[in-house]
């Protein structure tokens, strides 16, 4: 994909500028006097009649069509149309004004050739302004059919500089989903592979749109899931938040998909097992451009905070909660969600441990006091890991798992790696990371 450059504009609105300025130079054209004409006819009408025509006159209409197409030029190509026609009729109107105080004090300048030049640029630049506009709106929808909102479309349509191909570093949001027990379900369509298709797309296009809906771009789609992500190209210095507000949304988008396909679907065998979903958000740099070859680049994001999203939405499924969040997401989100502490892991052994948190699924549990109470309850489970108090931590797991709601299966992976840890001591100095269950 190309981004338009400016010399599309420049080219047609320079030529039509240097034939004004030619026509204005050689002021004994006929054309020339005949604009000269509509001049002196207006300032008579005005009572401004007699005035003489000085050597100089030319050169200041010049320079007045140089500096109001230079700005006609600039506002079309920076700011739009409009408020480049608005301009002009100002400009206008100012030359008008001009040209009758010099003929009230016995000068006649042609301001009728000149703002008649002005429009011609004017229009000039706004024609190869609008035919720009309306291929790259094709360009665009085409490149980003349905990863990008619409409104930041109309943003890089008038702005082409924000879409940045050549590569930069920016700080993301990336959010990856992916369906939980796709070959079990895919096993159940054996047999129609159509009907098979039409589920995933019944599954994840209200998912994806509660991505455009809170302002980000869909990245990579993949046959059970799709990654997306925040803060590019467009600025959102809320990239984390909306990147939550969408995974909490992508829940609710989700049980409505359940409550459809439990009343529509007829298999004529077994019924389809609720569809469930894990997400993965993560925030950090990446280096964001055109990546691509033999001519073709797809803009798109790299980067570790990528890549953690992809790997925090595979390990969802160990802790039991959709929705799986790294600590710079939970520290940047701000006050308005709902986290829960589920883990404290490396993904090598050198590599620096992070804290990885589940998002509830909705705003009022951040002040519920059962989940205030989960919380303690979870600190003091990792701080007798970290001391390896594996009895202690036990008896801590044993109470959260009887509290209604529970994850079982997050509080049967602590049981586990309490084992493990039981039969394999981590030794002194341990920094109470996880690292045996990523291999």
């Amino acid at each position: 994909m190309s981004v338009p450059k400016p010399v599309a504009v420049l080219v047609p609105s320079l030529a039509v500028l240097i034939l004004g300025l030619a026509l204005l130079f050689a002021d004994q054209f006929s054309i020339a006097l005949w604009f000269a004409g509509i001049a002196d006819n207006s300032w008579r009408s005005w009572g401004a009649g007699g005035a003489m025509r000085p050597a100089w006159a030319k050169f200041a209409e010049m320079a007045f069509l140089l500096l109001a197409s230079g700005g006609a030029i600039g506002l079309v190509l920076r700011t739009g149309i409009p408020r480049a026609v608005l301009f002009v009729i100002c400009a206008l109107i100012v030359a008008f004004y001009l040209g009758l105080l010099s003929a009230l004090q016995g000068y006649a300048l042609d301001a009728a050739g000149a703002g008649a030049m002005l429009l011609l640029v004017l229009g000039a630049a706004a024609t190869a302004r609008t035919i720009q506009i309306h291929a790259l709106k094709r360009e665009l929808r085409y490149a980003f059919a349905d990863s990008l909102p619409r409104d930041a479309i109309d943003r890089i349509v008038r702005d082409p500089s924000l879409l940045s191909l050549d590569g930069e570093t920016r700080n993301i949001t990336s959010l990856a989903c992916g369906l939980r027990g796709l070959a079990d379900l895919s096993a159940m369509f054996r047999d129609d592979p159509k009907g098979f298709t039409r589920l995933l797309e019944q599954v994840l296009t209200p998912l994806m749109s509660q991505v455009l809906r809170h302002g980000g771009v869909i990245d990579r789609l993949t046959a059970d899931g799709f990654t997306a992500y925040w803060n590019a190209p467009l600025d959102d210095p809320a990239h984390a938040a909306h990147a939550c507000e969408a995974a909490n949304g992508m829940i609710t988008a989700l049980a409505r998909v359940n409550e459809d396909l439990t009343a529509g679907y007829r298999l004529g065998g077994p019924e389809i097992p609720l569809v469930e979903i894990g997400i993965g958000v993560a925030t950090g740099p990446v280096i964001a451009g055109g990546f691509g070859g033999h001519g073709r680049l797809n803009y798109s994001v790299n980067g570790d905070a990528a890549r953690l999203a992809v790997l925090l939405q595979a390990l969802s499924r160990n802790y039991g909660p959709p929705i799986i969040v790294a600590q710079e997401t939970q520290a940047t989100a701000g006050l308005g969600f709902a986290f829960l502490e589920v883990d404290y892991f490396a993904q090598g052994q050198d590599d620096p441990p992070i804290h990885l948190y589940a998002m509830l699924d909705h705003r009022a549990a951040r002040t519920s006091p059962k989940v205030r109470a989960l919380a303690t309850f979870h600190e003091h489970i990792f701080q007798c890991l970290r001391n390896q108090q594996w009895d202690k931590a036990r008896a801590l797991i044993e109470q959260c798992a009887r509290l209604s709601g529970a994850s079982q299966t997050l509080y049967d992976l602590y049981r586990a790696r309490i084992r493990y840890f039981e039969t394999h001591p981590p030794g002194p100095g341990w920094d109470g990371a996880f690292r045996p269950v990523l291999k």
